[in-house]
């Protein structure tokens, strides 16, 4: 009777234990585990707030012209009118005036492995096309203005149609980018 009282608790709690109270055990198994994820997520987490508070203070540090030249370069967002005028200012320098302007904008797309081709997630440009009347010499130079001109700008299509002697119809088509804020 000494030994029977012992044994059957032992067996009682190698019951319990091994019913109800693994059971319960092997339920926090997944929250263990989303619970590392979480961590790991936290320590990216604060890894990234470490490198953008870096770039901002790297951005914070430039120049306010500096910054203004880069909008220049790669705007936010795309102004047709101030193009056309900007253009348009640089040929009249040379005694030439923009006409029949064609305007088209598109968004090009990423190709990534992973991911497959995102559509609207790329740089952003406008497509423009227009007519100057002029001498060679002067193309040369609204051309080199172009090249020096802060705004990207990819000339991708030159033609050109004689007049007269010495004056001839340039038709150019040019591509310039934009950075869309997100």
């Amino acid at each position: 009777m000494k030994l029977l009282l012992p044994l059957i608790s032992l067996v009682a709690a190698a019951g319990i234990f091994f019913g109800p109270t693994r059971s319960a055990l092997n339920a926090t198994t997944p929250l263990t585990e989303q619970r590392t994820s979480l961590e790991e997520a936290l320590v990216s987490a604060q890894k990234i707030q470490t490198v953008r508070e870096t770039l901002q203070e790297r951005y914070n540090s430039f120049s306010s012209s500096d910054l203004a030249r880069l909008s220049k370069m790669v705007p936010s967002h795309v102004d047709n009118v101030r193009l056309v005028i900007d253009i348009n200012a640089m040929a009249s320098a040379y005694g030439m005036n923009l006409k029949d302007i064609e305007i088209g904008q598109t968004v090009d797309a990423i190709e990534n492995p992973a991911a497959g081709t995102i559509a609207g997630d790329g740089a952003e440009h406008l497509d423009m096309r227009f007519t100057v009347s002029g001498t060679y010499e002067s193309l040369k130079l609204l051309l080199a203005d172009l090249g020096k001109s802060l705004r990207i700008v990819d000339i991708t299509d030159l033609t050109f149609n004689s007049r007269n002697l010495d004056v001839y119809d340039f038709s150019i088509a040019l591509r310039t980018y934009w950075l869309q804020d997100k």
